[in-house]
């Protein structure tokens, strides 16, 4: 990327260039520890060290011409595309009425107790994928299947459990999440490949899940019958379960080979022709002017509109990570590593891992940590000849493993959130603390391992 163009000469050489990211990691953890790990507060994390950086730079002319040239980075725009058409996406299919036909699935099936609690892994893992979203996944089953698991009988940090395993399943293998993008973009190959190549290691750890929660997932309901059946009348209805479809429908194009932007369209087009067919969704649900602000409203553009921020934060630390390359660091990183620890191809694996969950355990969006790490892991894996897919794969099974289980990981911190409120209108719902729960994310737990054992023995390994 940089190579091609004259590179910046900093104060203190190319130690310095590490300023724009190192401000930004600091901020950020500050923000984690206070409590506050926004996206909006990183956007301004970010800003500080691009402005801090212009300190150590030798000409502030070049320097800014660099950062207006790198925020048309490839690697940026594409995770911006990627977020606004998936946002759109998956807002359609969250307002459509699909997790509560889901419930309704489960409730006919006379499914209690832990296979209520496998069938909810199941359901929020297909709810995922078709989504791509692992954070609206959380949101949408929490509110509905939460309360509704614990009067069929489920445990309830299992129930939590199943449901963070899900969004993490889906974020990890969805053609459509922003993860499966950025890191096939950041390597530098096709969301259908890497989806394939990637399906082997994410199954085996849902197999291993699915028993664990069959084990694990029962309990005993202390609800009234008469309040559960109030409860499931009230929140199962079948009504969505054709909007099944626009997922199933983009999975399969991204997956036989068609382009990520392509296959949202087909399935924004899908999601509005099953919508209004079968009259789920009006059209005039997804874009529509409030007579009374006259401003618009919707689900696609509330849903695509919801994922600036973090598209934003994307440019932003692409163009730190690009500073950072112009000023010699990433060379520098890159010799060290060959004098030192990657000296193989599975040492350098091993260094990708390393390097991925450190970003992980310091940004709490696993996307962000990827576009932070993606270039580096790029350049060790064009070193030695490993396959992309291959590369793309650790950076994303890694970033859905441990990091979603992390106290100020964005998924448990919304998780919380809606236990609270859920705990405000129902009586025998609790806030679950985190050590309770956090036991129970058995995908997550399961899949670290899975990976760490594939660098080891070479499984799913290929040559560049």
């Amino acid at each position: 990327m940089t190579s091609q163009v004259k590179p910046l000469s900093f104060r203190g050489g190319a130690l310095t260039s590490v300023v724009p990211l190192a401000v930004f990691l600091a901020a950020t953890v500050a923000l984690v520890l206070t409590g506050k790990a926004e996206v909006e507060g990183m956007v301004l994390a970010a800003m500080l060290g691009i402005s801090l950086g212009m300190i150590f730079v030798r000409s502030a002319a070049e320097y800014s011409e660099r950062v207006f040239s790198l925020m048309a980075n490839r690697i940026g725009t594409v995770a911006v595309v990627c977020w606004l058409w998936a946002g759109a996406f998956s807002g359609i299919l969250a307002d459509s009425g699909l997790v509560e036909a889901i419930v309704w699935v489960g409730w006919k099936l006379d499914l209690t107790g832990r296979t209520f609690t496998l069938a909810v892994f199941i359901a929020s893992s297909l709810f995922a994928v078709s989504t791509g979203s692992g954070l609206g996944t959380v949101v949408g089953f929490t509110t509905v299947m939460y309360p509704a698991g614990i009067v069929l009988g489920a445990n309830p940090p299992a129930l939590m459990g199943a449901i963070l395993s899900g969004a993490a399943f889906g974020d990890n293998l969805a053609p459509v999440s922003d993860t499966t993008i950025v890191s096939a973009a950041t390597q530098e190959t096709d969301v259908g490949g890497v989806v394939r190549s990637r399906l082997k290691y994410s199954l085996i750890a849902a197999a291993v899940s699915c028993i664990l929660f069959l084990v694990f997932g029962g309990g005993r309901s202390a609800v009234d019958p008469g309040e559960a059946a109030s409860l499931l009348a009230e929140t199962a209805d079948p009504t969505g379960l054709p909007m099944l479809i626009p997922g199933l429908v983009v999975f399969i194009a991204a997956v036989s080979g068609l382009h990520f932007l392509a296959a949202l369209n087909i399935g924004i087009a899908a999601a509005m022709v099953t919508g209004a067919v079968t009259g789920i969704f009006p059209l005039e649900h997804l874009l529509q002017l409030n007579p009374g602000g006259g401003s618009l409203a919707g689900s696609a553009l509330s849903g695509a509109l919801a994922m600036l921020p973090i598209s934003i934060l994307a440019l932003l630390l692409v163009t730190a990570n690009g500073l950072m390359e112009a000023g010699g660091f990433l060379e520098l990183v890159m010799d060290r590593l060959h004098r030192t620890a990657a000296r193989s191809v599975r040492a350098a694996e091993t260094a990708i891992v390393a390097l991925i969950s450190l970003a992980n355990i310091f940004v709490p969006v696993n996307t962000i940590a990827m576009v932070t790490v993606g270039p580096l892991a790029n350049r060790l894996r064009k070193s030695y000849q490993i396959h992309p897919y291959r590369s793309a794969n650790l950076l994303d099974t890694i970033s859905c493993s441990f990091p979603f289980i992390l106290p100020y990981a964005a998924v448990i911190v919304a998780a919380s959130a809606i236990q609270a409120e859920l705990a405000r209108r129902y009586d025998f719902v609790s806030v679950l603390p985190w050590a309770s729960e956090a036991p129970f994310v058995f995908y997550s737990i399961v899949l670290f391992p899975v990976m760490i054992l594939a660098v080891i023995t070479g499984f799913g390994r290929k040559k560049g």
